[in-house]
């Protein structure tokens, strides 16, 4: 008899715990669309600031690179700081830079969707290609360009 409730609990335990869904078949939906812009900051140390002009090309372009979901409740509680997601978002802009030939994306736009099945996200940037051209050392006419995005250029004593 004691042997039969050691099997039943057995039996039920096994049950039970065959039920649930395994952790690492756990699946997490995101999606966003965001815009991010520019913004050029001196930091102090430099001797020499360098200007470059930013030559941008007037088609926009579409990227989309598609990943496995790797989305876990740590990052869906603070999605905005998850270091997931900020990395697919880079490793895309990184592709589309590489695939363009280009220095950076100019007002890139992300879409990220998670697949119906939960098992992928995909992740589409859209933006203009630009390259930085016309490298030269900070004239003073420059200073006033910069002050207006509150860059301020330490002149030489």
């Amino acid at each position: 008899m004691k042997t039969l409730k050691v099997t039943l609990v057995l039996l039920v335990a096994l049950f039970m715990s065959s039920c649930t869904q395994p952790s690492y078949l756990t699946y997490y939906k995101y999606d966003e669309s965001t815009a991010r812009y520019m913004n050029p900051a001196m930091l102090p140390g430099y001797i020499t600031p360098t200007i470059a002009d930013l030559e941008v090309s007037k088609t926009k372009i579409s990227e989309t690179e598609t990943y496995k979901n790797t989305l876990t409740s740590k990052d869906m509680n603070s999605a905005e700081n998850s270091p997931t997601i900020e990395y697919l978002k880079n490793y895309t802009v990184s592709q589309t830079v590489k695939k363009h030939n280009a220095d950076v994306i100019v007002a890139p736009i992300f879409d990220i969707k998670t697949s119906e099945d939960y098992e992928t996200i995909e992740v589409t940037i859209s933006g203009y290609p630009a390259n930085f051209v016309n490298f030269r050392n900070v004239k003073a006419t420059d200073t006033i360009t910069l002050r207006m995005y509150e860059i301020e250029v330490a002149q030489p004593k």
